[in-house]
């Protein structure tokens, strides 16, 4: 495409976009995923922060997102606005925003750039966790295996 004019037409090129983009997104999917079973801990924590403080479940989300990741920056910019990210940096370690957040907002969040993960969202319940890593962001219950 140039200056949104289609140039040339290449189903076999098409094809092979179509392939890396989806390979791609499970190497995402995966990488959340990760992220998440390597939270654990602190899913339980916030889980647990949100009962002591007598959060209602349907109303906050647990999120994780990787700072670096265009999408889930934006998403810790608005939570923890000014934090000290280039700190994390510079111990060599990837940044990442760990907390409870407000369940609406990251639904509006969700639903603008990952309506699959919105649509997840939606349909969980309880208590979630949004992990947004590598262009791609995932909805998992936070009663699932970290409870």
């Amino acid at each position: 495409m140039v200056d949104g004019v289609l140039v040339l037409e290449d189903p076999d090129a098409e094809g092979m976009i179509a392939a890396v983009e989806a390979h791609n997104h499970g190497l995402s999917a995966a990488a959340c995923r990760r992220l998440l079973a390597d939270s654990q801990d602190r899913v339980r924590h916030f889980s647990s922060r949100a009962e002591a403080r007598g959060l209602s479940l349907a109303d906050v989300v647990i999120v994780l997102s990787v700072v670096d990741d265009p999408a889930g920056g934006r998403l810790a910019e608005a939570l923890m606005p000014g934090h000290p990210w280039d700190e994390i940096r510079a111990r060599g370690e990837v940044p990442v925003a760990r907390g409870l957040a407000g369940r609406e907002g990251v639904q509006e969040f969700l639903d603008s750039l990952f309506p699959g993960a919105g649509a997840a969202l939606r349909a969980e319940p309880g208590l979630a966790v949004v992990v947004i890593d590598g262009g791609v962001a995932i909805v998992d219950s936070a009663a699932g295996p970290f409870r």
